[in-house]
Order: structure tokens, then C-alpha cells, then sequence
């Protein structure tokens, strides 16, 4: 559980001010209609600014420019559609253009979960404007930084939005089915939207017509060459079209009528029944990775979000086991690809010591504006070895966290132990040292945290503004299901922080959820009671937070159970991951590294080298090492340096069995050395209680 990354919060104290001011200070303060839309001060990489924010701890803003014509409206797509030929076509309303603003961190909440149930995507900035610079936030000007700002969306033209929040219609629009991709680049062409290189919601690039004096169009137009019979001899197409020689007319350029296929090698429309065998490059498609530190390769990140948009038209799919993912929608022009650290197994998202009400918010990276061959995307996670602060440190942690819940998964089903819940909400943390918190607050109701809580580490050490405190309690109280720090457990030099480190981390925190789980919330709530109580005796003895000595007889039976139980699962399966390619282990104030003891990895030494009389470590109460020497083969008594050699003589005994004894009638390890004996049939009983005996238990 270990409740000591709020103590931690205390270490913000210097960089806060300093870290608000940047933040400020990138943010522009003029009105939309003024900021400038000349993108052309950005270098590109398909479409993309270079500018690199990841190995810098300041966030930047979205910077918008010039709004532009909104091509999805009624009247601008029955001319599209008529100017093309399909007078048939009934142009309804498909969709709503709206936007929401939330009063309170309870709407904002309760707005993003309910249109997530409905597939519908929340964005923080307009959907109609040029984006200059794409940042990690972006705040209407018109709303005070403190304040929640507008939040926009694309819904079903039948919706209705929850009551008591206010909330605009910005438009009716219409989304043509994906086979009509022909009209939606000739609705971008009458709405003049230019596709400049550098502007991510950027148009088509494509001039409009010309206008004699009497505002009728003389220029040769797809309408002209559409309508009727088809042309027998080449003509000249507007800018955006070209003379196709299979089908006889002017076709937009990519786009082919019903029954054909568009052919890049030889730029005509082909009938359907020769379907091409290369991957069609206007649907996105890819593969995301992350960096492995330990293993120094980039496995797949599995199940994450990714979201495409354009414009109005927005798409949600996910990755699969191998890292790929493949939307069904057409996007012929530029698309927008991010990635959103959320499925239905977790959420990950941040602490934020400011604006708050955007914790709410899964982690979420731009990987790209794409315009060109947008079927082979390729995206890394990465760590920089610098600061912990570098934001680039955040998606690596965030993708590192998500594919850990996945493989925690993996790993329980493997060893038949219990599975975490379903939709964990998992907040990061940079302002601790390798420490985590599992309070399940988000699905289990919690009245409130003690004064003694919230006043020492959210308001006086830190100065949270006295409106926000009510803000920031609120997330902590309803949203925090799984807190985990990302922050090197050993040293301030990043560079050590290897992926191991961070997942026994979450693999320990995850094990406390399989308890929540399996056991009654009572259970959970006592032994989260327990851990808080002890955090805020001890605050002012900081080796003892936040599982205080072992001496109260109300707290530290049920913290030395749960506890026990999650230090062996961590250690046990980063083992189980990572083997040789481990990194050093931390426990009781040792790093152990591979080879310490021969033929162990560092994780194993950690448990297996556990010395319960070592008194100088705080917590030598918690039996560790426990359930790895029920389980393992080895007694090393004669190998290990301990202040008292364990004489350990059991073996056999395995992780499913130890999860099947736990029950919500049992609070102490004495209860749960009885109950693991009756439900194996007392196998090696005296060795096990000779075991338990040496463990103080």
C-alpha cells in the first residue's frame, strides 16, 4: 500500500512556484480571433512540428489559430454532394457540434465517464480552429486558469446532455458514410480550408473556383463533368480531380465511386472484384512501443487507446497484443493520431499540482499529424536519463504502467491467484521515491480524509490555493483507485530507474487490489484505515510511515497480512518477468544485485535474504520473505550473512494456495497460518509452523 508517496508531496515545495510561472508564461493570453495562423515558423516531419516538449518538465499550451469554415454544416454538404453527382443522397443531420462547461470536478467526471460509455471522445480546445502548436492543455481565455474550461465534442444528433450543466449546440453537422470520402474532401474545398504544412487540422490544399462578376462559377466543375453520361474523351479536371480512363470522368483524386477501388500505382478507379493486395494508406494503421530499460528493447504496449481525428470526423480503436492497431474510417488527408493510456482493464493518469480538474484526464500524447502513408505509423515510448521531470518521462512511465496491468494479468492467471478489478483508475506521481498507494477510493465510498491528512500534505506544505483544496480532495476521495511513483526508489539520478524497478512497484500495488477483490470491502476499508492511522501517528517519524513500528496491536496485524502478501507478489513476479535481466533489488536498506546469492536473480535475494530480526530496518515486523520460502526449494542458511539463520524446511507450497487462504474473517497472520495448514491438509505442518515460528508469527 505504502501511503508514504503523500509524505512525499512535501518535496514540491521549492518547485511549485516556479513551475506555475512557466506554465503561465506559455500560455497565450490573447483572444482567438487574433492569434496568428502563420504556421510556417514550425519545421515539420510529416506534417508535424519538431518542436520536442518531452525532455522538458514545463508544459506547453495548445496554441490555436484562425477558425475556419465548418464544412460539415447542412447547406455546405448538400452542394458537396450535389457538385459530385449524388443528388439522391439525403443530407440529414448525423451528428452535434457541442461544446460543455462544467461547474465542478463532480460534472466534469461525471460528463467525461458517461460519453466514454457512448464512444464519444472530450476535448479540451475547439474543433474548428487551426492548431499552430499542439500542447498538453489548452484554456479559453475567457476561463480563469483555476476554473474548468470548455470541453467539445462530436455526439449523436439524438443526444441529450446531463441536466444542470451548461451546454451549447455549436452546429448541426452531417458526416458522410466513410465510402463518400469524395464529398467530404469537396465540402473542405467549398469551405476554402487550405492544408497548410504546418497546421494540424488543417484542409485539402485545394484552390476554390473562380467567380465571374455575377458570382456564378465558369470554371469546369466536377457537377458539370458528373451529372449524365460519362465523358469518351480525357478532359480537364478542377485542382483536387483528375480525368479517370477506367470510369470516363473526373474523379477526386483518391476517391472512387461504389464497386471500385483506388489504385496508387496506376491512378485510376479499379472494380472491386480485383481488390489490391497493399494495405489501403488512407485508413491509419500502425504500431506503438515502449522502451524496455532492463531488456533494451521496445516490446509491444498492448490494449492502449488510440484516437484519430480530423476535424469533426473522429475515430477510437485500441492496440492488440502485438502492438498494432488498424482503424476501419478513411482519412485522405492530413489525420491526427493519439494515444490515450486507457482500456477497460485501467486508466492512467497524473497528479497535477495545479488545475487540478485535469487529473481527470487519462495520460495522453500526440504521436503525429499524418498526410501521406498513414498505414505504416510507427511510435516509441522512450526515457530520457535526465530529470525525472521531463515530460517525455511521463508517457514512458504511463505506457510502462499500462502494459504492467496487463502482464499482471497474465502472470495471475498463469499462477491462478486472483484478478485486479476491472477499470482501475491508476494516478502517477513523479514527487515520490519508488513508493505506491492502493486505496481503491474510486470504487468503494469514502467519506473524506483525515483533516490531519489533507492539512499537512495538500494544503500547508504545499500552499494549495483555499478554493482548490475542496477540488483536489475531491479527486483524491472519488478518483484514486492505484497511486504509483515514477521516480528513481534509491537516488535523485533517473538514469537508474530501470523498468523493473517501476513494475514491482505496480505489480506490489496491483496485489493489494486482488485483495480488494477477493476480500470484503470492510476488510479493505480496515486495512486501509489501518495504514492511514499509522501515517498520521508517525508523520513526525518518517522511518516508521507509513506502517509505523508493529507495536499496535489495532493496526499492524492487518498491515504485516496485506502487506506480506504484496511485497512477495512484487518481487515475485518482476522476477518472473525480468530473471537475469534484473536490476538491483532494494530491501532492508540493501541493493541486491543478480549473483548476490548464487543462482538467484536480485528479486528473489530480496525476498530470500529478508531478515525478520534485523531492527534497523523499521519494518522487519513484515514477513517479506515469508511465502517465498513456503514456496521455494532452497535453504540458505549457511550462504546468508542474517543476524539469525531462518531454518527453513518447507517446500511446494504455491501462490494459488496462498491466495485461497486468505478470507475476509481473517485480519492476523496466526488466523491465516491455521487457515493455509486446513485448506492444504496439514501438509509439513511443523515445518510450516516452525517456519511461521522464526518469522515472530
Amino acid at each position: 500500500m505504502r501511503l508514504a508517496i503523500l509524505l512525499s508531496l512535501i518535496f514540491v515545495i521549492s518547485c511549485k512556484k516556479s513551475e506555475k510561472s512557466l506554465t503561465d508564461s506559455s500560455r497565450t493570453n490573447q483572444s482567438l480571433t487574433t492569434l496568428s495562423s502563420g504556421c510556417s515558423a514550425y519545421p515539420i516531419i510529416d506534417n508535424m512540428p519538431t518542436i520536442n516538449t518531452d525532455a522538458d518538465s514545463t508544459e506547453v499550451a495548445t496554441v490555436l489559430g484562425n477558425q475556419r469554415t465548418n464544412p460539415y454544416t447542412l447547406a455546405n454538404m448538400r452542394k458537396a454532394y450535389n457538385n459530385l453527382g449524388f443528388t439522391s443522397v439525403s443530407v440529414n443531420v448525423t451528428n452535434l457540434y457541442v461544446r460543455f462547461l462544467p461547474s465542478s470536478v463532480d460534472q466534469l467526471s461525471i460528463l467525461d465517464s458517461t460519453l466514454d460509455e457512448q464512444g464519444i471522445e472530450l476535448f479540451d480546445a475547439p474543433m474548428d480552429y487551426d492548431v499552430i502548436q499542439e500542447g498538453d492543455y489548452y484554456q479559453d481565455p475567457s476561463i480563469p486558469d483555476s476554473s474548468i474550461t470548455w470541453q467539445y465534442a462530436v455526439v449523436p444528433s439524438s443526444y441529450q446532455a446531463p441536466q444542470g450543466m451548461t451546454y451549447q449546440i455549436l452546429a448541426q453537422i452531417h458526416i458522410p458514410a466513410d465510402n463518400y470520402t469524395a464529398v467530404e474532401t469537396e465540402a473542405e474545398r467549398l469551405a476554402s480550408i487550405q492544408d497548410s504544412i504546418n497546421c494540424s487540422g488543417g484542409g485539402i490544399g485545394v484552390e476554390k473556383t473562380k467567380a465571374d462578376a455575377t458570382g456564378k462559377d465558369n470554371s469546369q466543375s466536377p457537377t458539370s463533368q458528373k451529372k449524365g453520361q460519362p465523358y469518351t474523351v480525357p478532359q480537364t479536371c478542377d485542382n483536387g480531380y483528375h480525368w479517370d480512363s477506367n470510369l470516363q470522368q473526373c474523379v477526386a483524386d483518391g476517391n472512387c465511386p461504389a464497386g471500385y477501388y483506388w489504385e496508387t500505382v496506376t491512378q485510376t478507379c479499379i472494380p472491386l472484384q480485383s481488390n489490391p493486395s497493399a494495405p489501403d494508406a488512407q485508413t491509419p494503421a500502425g504500431n506503438i512501443t515502449v522502451s524496455d530499460i532492463n531488456f533494451g528493447n521496445t516490446p509491444n504496449l498492448r490494449s492502449v487507446r488510440v484516437v484519430a481525428k480530423r476535424w469533426f470526423k473522429v475515430e477510437r480503436t485500441y492496440t492488440d497484443n502485438n502492438g498494432n492497431f488498424q482503424f476501419t474510417k478513411h482519412f485522405k488527408h492530413k489525420v491526427k493520431i493519439r494515444v490515450k493510456f486507457k482500456n477497460d482493464y485501467s486508466t492512467i493518469k497524473v497528479f497535477r499540482l495545479t488545475k487540478f480538474w485535469q487529473m481527470l484526464y487519462p495520460v495522453a500524447r500526440t504521436i503525429g499529424v499524418f498526410s501521406s502513408d498513414k498505414n505504416n505509423i510507427h511510435y516509441n515510448f522512450y526515457k530520457y536519463n535526465t530529470s525525472v521531470a521531463d515530460r517525455g518521462n511521463l508517457y514512458w512511465a504511463a505506457a510502462t504502467a499500462i502494459n504492467a496491468v496487463q502482464e499482471f494479468r497474465d502472470f495471475a492467471s498463469q499462477e491462478n491467484f486472483g484478478q485486479p478489478p476491472l477499470h482501475l483508475k491508476i494516478f502517477l506521481t513523479r514527487y515520490a521515491y519508488g513508493s505506491g498507494m492502493t486505496p481503491m477510493w474510486n470504487k468503494r465510498w469514502y467519506s473524506g480524509l483525515p483533516f490531519e491528512v489533507v492539512s499537512t500534505f495538500f494544503v500547508s506544505q504545499i500552499y494549495l490555493p483555499a478554493g482548490a483544496v475542496a477540488a483536489f480532495t475531491y479527486v483524491l476521495k472519488h478518483e484514486v483507485d492505484m497511486a504509483i511513483s515514477y521516480k528513481a526508489p534509491y537516488n535523485d539520478d533517473y538514469s537508474s530507474f530501470y523498468s523493473d524497478q517501476l513494475k514491482t512497484t505496480i505489480y506490489h500495488e496491483l496485489a493489494h487490489s486482488t485483495h480488494y477483490v477477493k476480500l470484503s470491502e470492510n476488510w479493505y476499508a480496515t486495512f486501509v484505515g489501518a495504514e492511514i492511522n499509522e501515517t498520521v501517528v508517525n508523520f513526525f517519524s518518517p522511518s516508521k510511515t507509513p506502517y509505523g513500528d508493529g507495536s499496535n496491536q489495532n493496526d499492524s496485524p492487518i498491515i504485516a497480512l496485506g502487506e506480506s502478501w504484496a511485497y512477495h507478489i512484487g518481487q515475485y513476479l518482476a522476477d518472473k518477468k525480468y530473471g537475469a535481466s534484473s536490476v538491483c533489488s532494494g530491501e532492508q536498506g540493501t541493493c541486491y544485485s543478480n549473483g548476490y546469492i548464487t543462482g538467484l536473480n536480485s528479486h528473489q535475494i530480496a525476498l530470500e535474504n529478508f531478515d525478520p530480526t534485523f531492527t534497523s530496518d523499521p519494518f522487519h515486523w513484515i514477513p517479506k520473505g515469508l511465502y517465498y520460502d513456503l514456496m521455494d526449494t532452497r535453504n540458505d542458511i549457511q550462504a546468508i550473512p542474517r543476524y539469525i539463520n531462518l531454518d527453513d524446511q518447507v517446500s511446494g507450497y504455491t501462490n494459488q494456495e496462498f491466495f485461497s487462504a486468505f478470507s475476509s474473517s481473517i485480519q492476523t497472520l496466526q488466523s491465516y497460518k491455521q487457515n493455509l495448514l486446513q485448506q492444504n491438509n496439514n501438509i509439513q505442518s511443523a515445518q510450516v509452523l516452525n517456519l511461521f515460528q522464526q518469522y515472530d508469527y
